[in-house]
């Protein structure tokens, strides 16, 4: 909280008036025009630990925190990039991390489900269903051409079997009568993928851009992308941390960068500057991948989240056997008071 210290100061001239006296007699002390001077202390920021993947698709956190929306709201961030999101899901259930921007997860169900105290508050990347705008695919290395083939491949996803990517290649096997027990899914980062691809490590990859993109340059067939409206990242709150004022603030923030990538902004210089910089990646090779896109308040997307849930209960990779309410795994109230 900025403080101020206002201090008045008042100073008072004599002149010495002698006519035809031997000795003086001061003059009554006339106060000047006072000089005030304000000075203000440091701003002390509430430092909120987020860990991240450093992909194009969480650009609303990049645009926020370069366009100062966060300070503006009293916030300090502390990035720190993860694998995937399943890995960080035991670090905010801790208050290790407050908040986690990132791809969904089994591990995220499965912690749930055992009581760490966490939540889904906000989607991330949602989309287009546009095969051809459209960061997210499914590549494989020749002679593979279709998802039909892929029955008993290898396939590269970061997070494994129990990751968002492997989420999305489900929903492309299934197109195709498979499932992802009818593959083999191995845990990749997404950098490491297209060398993987190349070098014949894995036959395919579900890759976000820019690195599907260097996949498909390389050589490898798009043979999938995500359905209209789809979305398997997003914001997930720890338990500590929502229950803070500060957790409303970082939404407003959040959901703010969101709404400077509306309507194609986020292809804007000035934008792509920002996520150039912040994903280490070249302006040039964002231009040239094509963005999903982000809802203006970031509100959460139960249905995907069902979907997910049916589709790792199937494979094995959740636990239980009860689905897990909607209320259990969702909190839209963060989006839902984010101002108009």
């Amino acid at each position: 909280m900025k403080t101020k210290w206002i201090t008045g100061i008042v100073a008072a001239l004599a002149a010495a008036s002698l006519a035809g006296c031997s000795t003086g007699t001061p003059s009554p002390a006339t106060p000047s025009d006072a000089t005030d001077t304000t000075a203000s202390a440091p701003v002390v920021l509430q430092t909120v630990n987020v860990g991240i993947m450093n992909l194009a698709m969480f650009a609303p956190l990049y645009i926020a925190d370069a366009n100062g929306y966060f300070a503006d709201e009293g916030i300090k961030l502390n990035l720190q990039t993860v694998a995937s999101g399943q890995d960080a899901v035991p670090l905010a259930s801790s208050g290790k991390l407050d908040v986690v921007v990132a791809g969904f997860s089994a591990g995220m169900f499965n912690a749930i489900d055992q009581g760490l105290d966490i939540k889904v508050v906000g989607s991330m990347a949602v989309s287009t269903g546009d095969p051809n705008n459209t960061g997210t695919h499914l590549v494989a290395e020749p002679p593979i051409t279709s998802v039909d083939q892929l029955k008993g491949k290898k396939i590269g996803a970061a997070g494994g079997a129990g990751g968002t990517g492997a989420y999305i290649t489900a929903l492309a096997l299934e197109q195709a009568g498979l499932t992802l027990n009818d593959v083999q899914i191995v845990n990749l980062a997404n950098p490491d993928m297209p060398t993987a691809l190349k070098n014949g490590g894995i036959d395919a990859a579900l890759l976000g851009a820019p690195f599907s993109f260097t996949a498909m340059n390389d050589g490898g067939n798009s043979i999938a992308t995500p359905p209209k409206g789809y979305s398997g990242t997003g914001v997930i709150y720890g338990g500590q941390f929502a229950k803070t004022p500060y957790a409303q603030k970082f939404f407003n923030a959040l959901a703010k960068g969101s709404q400077d990538l509306q309507n194609g902004a986020v292809n804007t210089d000035a934008n792509l500057a920002i996520i150039a910089a912040a994903t280490q990646q070249d302006v040039a090779t964002l231009k040239a991948a094509p963005f999903d896109t982000w809802l203006p308040n970031l509100a959460p997307l139960p249905d995907q989240l069902s979907k997910m849930q049916e589709v790792w209960m199937a494979s094995g990779a959740i636990t239980y056997t009860t689905p897990l309410s909607t209320d259990a795994l969702v909190d839209a109230t963060f989006s839902q008071n984010v101002p108009s």
